[in-house]
Formats: C-alpha cells, sequence, structure tokens
C-alpha cells in the first residue's frame, strides 16, 4: 500500500534494507535534484541519473555541488534526446568515468528497464547501495499513458527490491490531473510532497536572516534585526527608505521567524527572544546556493 508523506529532505527515507524501493517525489520541477541529497553520505552509494531534460554532464556538476564530491560510482541514462558526443564546449567531466546510455524513444520500457537493470547488476558486487534519481516521468506518461507507466514502475520495483537499490521519481502535479496523479502514486511505494524550503527564503530578508545565524550562531532577535537591517540599508535602492532595526524585529517575530521556524532551518526561543539555526550551515549554503541559481 502507498504511504503519503510530506517532506522538504526525502533524502533519509528507504536507507535500509525494510524502506520502500520506489518513492515519488511529488513537486515542482525546479526541486528536481535537491531534496534526495540531504542526509545522505556519498562515499556509501552509487547513483544512476535517467535525465529527460538535464544534459547527463551538467547532472554531475550538480551532484558534486550538491554532495561536495561525487558518489563511489555515477552513470546516467538519457531519454529522449540523444547524448551529444564531447567537444571542446562540451567536455568530458574531467573527475569522473560517466557511463552514458541513451533510450531515445520514450515509450519503449522494455529498453529502460533493461538499461537500468545493466546498472544495477554491475554494481551489486559494490558495498554501496545504488540510488536511481528520474528527472521527471511525465515524458513516460505523455508516450505510453498512466496504466503502462504504473505497470513499469511495478515491475521495477521488483527488480530493486531483490538488489537493495531505491529509486526516487519525480513528477510535477502541474502537469498532470488529478485522475492521473492519483493512479501513479498508487504504483509507488511512497508518495513524498516537496514542499521546497527555497520557498522559505524567497524573501530576501529570510535570506539575510539565515546568513546572519549563519556566522554567527545563537543571538537575540533584536541582534538579528540590527543586523539585517544595516545589510539592508548597505544595498538600499534609490527611493526606498531605509530599514528601521525595531520595524525588522516586529517584522521577523511575528512572520519571517516563524516561517523559517516552521520549515525547521531555524530554532527560535520565543521567551528568550534569541534564535539559531537548526541545520548544519553547508545545508543553508546549498539552500541559498539552490536560490540564487534559481534567481538567476
Amino acid at each position: 500500500m502507498t504511504q503519503t508523506s510530506q517532506s522538504v529532505t526525502p533524502g533519509g527515507i528507504g536507507e535500509d534494507g525494510d524502506g520502500p524501493a520506489t518513492i515519488l517525489l511529488r513537486g515542482p520541477s525546479e526541486e528536481a535534484w535537491g531534496p534526495i541529497w540531504d542526509q545522505r553520505d556519498p562515499a556509501r552509494m552509487n547513483v544512476l541519473a535517467i535525465t529527460t531534460q538535464l544534459d547527463p554532464l551538467e547532472w554531475v556538476d550538480a551532484c558534486e555541488r550538491q554532495l561536495g564530491e561525487l558518489p563511489v560510482k555515477t552513470g546516467a541514462i538519457r531519454i529522449g534526446t540523444p547524448i551529444a558526443p564531447a567537444t571542446p564546449e562540451r567536455p568530458t567531466h574531467e573527475t569522473v568515468d560517466l557511463p552514458l546510455t541513451a533510450v531515445e524513444r520514450p515509450s519503449d520500457l522494455a529498453e529502460l528497464y533493461t538499461a537500468i537493470n545493466l546498472y544495477i547488476t554491475e554494481w551489486l558486487h559494490t558495498d554501496q547501495q545504488t540510488v536511481i534519481w528520474l528527472e521527471s516521468l511525465t515524458p513516460v506518461i505523455e508516450h505510453v499513458g498512466t496504466r503502462r507507466t504504473a505497470s513499469f514502475v511495478e515491475a521495477l520495483a521488483k527488480r530493486l527490491r531483490m538488489t537493495g537499490a531505491i529509486a526516487y521519481v519525480r513528477v510535477d502535479p502541474r502537469d498532470h490531473d488529478d485522475h492521473t496523479l492519483s493512479m501513479i502514486g498508487d504504483a509507488f511505494d511512497r508518495v513524498v510532497a516537496v514542499e521546497t524550503t527555497e520557498n522559505a527564503v524567497a524573501d530576501s530578508r529570510e535570506q539575510r536572516v539565515l546568513r546572519v545565524l549563519r556566522d554567527a550562531g545563537t543571538l537575540s532577535i533584536e541582534t538579528i534585526a540590527g543586523r539585517v537591517a544595516a545589510d539592508e540599508n548597505a544595498h538600499h535602492p534609490e527611493g526606498r527608505d531605509p530599514a528601521n532595526a525595531r520595524l525588522v524585529a516586529i517584522d521577523l517575530y511575528h512572520a519571517g521567524l516563524p516561517k523559517l521556524a516552521d520549515d525547521e532551518l531555524v530554532s527560535v526561543d520565543w521567551t528568550g527572544r534569541t534564535a539559531a539555526l537548526a541545520v548544519e550551515p553547508a545545508h543553508v549554503d546549498r539552500l541559498l546556493d539552490r536560490t540564487h541559481r534559481r534567481d538567476d
């Protein structure tokens, strides 16, 4: 039976032998890979990326940025568009041997299954768990329909359970109707609604709070407000009134900090009127970097 949960960091799901083999990440396309990396050790996994839009070599770079280093073994399957050959403008990745496989027709589920199974089988002799990431299930659904897609997921899950591998598959709920999402979700062991932490820091003031706490540890709300106001004034656009620390403190107390606390990014002592990061500083760095790249 499919389990449904809400999570901003579903990376810890399914890492033990009794966990789910297939996890559907329901979230926007901007969150293509971020959530699966949190709480994972690259030295303990092999990763197979199945891309539909992202260039496999771009995926390697993104993976390395997310984890700090690459997994023990990496591979990529490109669905749809043939893989472009390496050129001076598009060189191979300098630090990794990335086996690339192309499945040019999204409708060819037998070829896709075979390609996935080849990687799983080849990596069986390693001590690492194989983690599969499918960028988007939408092209498959569009080409073969909901029922065949669901049957494919169920068949793949049987192979994953036999080998101890796990697959994260993303679908953007904006691309499908409720009936399709329900049928697809039923084929997975677990469905996770990805509530993007980027939404919590979409406002520049929340970003400034995280940067202040990233560098200073626990601070009073008044001190945080003062530093945020000073930073806002340092980047003060023409024609806008300067930030007032007292008003910033009121805004943080009633809006900014509760939002960051709800997303488990910040821990707030409301009685003592202090706040501190609730996550590792490296997590904040990755979050702000993703937000910055998305805004660009």
